[in-house]
């Protein structure tokens, strides 16, 4: 588990740096502003989904203790991958 933080939380900042740092200077920026929010939006949802799925099946279980870190772990991996696939979406596909 803390092999999993010590490689996640950077991989976390690291991607969220990436992602607002390298947006399209050539594009409209309240059309960039936007997808950048909307991304952020749904990878932050998609992380809350994924705690409110795993707290829902782990509660019953013997593990119930380990909903937390479960969700956190699943959390990091979600939102820098959300986030470079949006990062790729808007650069690569959308405002070339």
């Amino acid at each position: 588990m803390i092999v999993a933080l010590i490689i996640l939380l950077p991989l976390l900042g690291v991607v969220a740096w990436a992602f607002f740092r390298f947006t399209p200077i050539h594009a409209d920026r309240g059309k960039v502003l936007r997808f950048n929010r909307w991304s952020l939006a749904v990878a932050l949802l998609l992380a809350v989904a994924w705690s409110v799925r795993t707290y829902l099946v782990m509660t019953p279980s013997v593990d119930s203790g380990w909903w937390p870190v479960i969700s956190v772990l699943g959390a990091l991996i979600i939102v820098p991958l959300v986030l470079a696939l949006a990062a790729i979406l808007r650069n690569f596909v959308l405002y070339r």
